[in-house]
């Protein structure tokens, strides 16, 4: 198993090439980060095959959420927002416009 997810709606929304671990990006072990006008910064590492993730938004340098997912099935992205899924069921929403944000579902 792995975590599906289509690489060019991250492109989108982090708006910037993610950066491999190991220094090959078919790896899939990467790092997607996202910095926007009020300084909040989101920084989403993700290891395709091992189904995890680690989510980390910050505010000048300051942390406001962090989080270690895994069995990590997806992540889609619907309009403005990142979706996470874990065992197939929607648990995280991260908001990707006017202020960035995270919710809990």
């Amino acid at each position: 198993m792995f975590v599906k997810y289509d690489e060019y709606d991250l492109l989108e929304l982090f708006q910037n090439e993610p950066m491999s671990i190991k220094g090959n990006i078919y790896d899939e072990e990467l790092i997607y980060t996202y910095k926007d006008q009020q300084n909040f910064k989101v920084i989403l590492t993700l290891d395709t095959y091992k189904q995890t993730i680690s989510l980390s938004i910050t505010f000048n340098d300051a942390i406001v959420f962090t989080g270690d997912f895994n069995n990590v099935t997806s992540i889609k992205k619907d309009d403005k927002y990142m979706v996470i899924y874990v065992n197939g069921e929607e648990r995280l929403k991260v908001k990707f416009y006017k202020q960035v944000g995270v919710e809990l579902l």
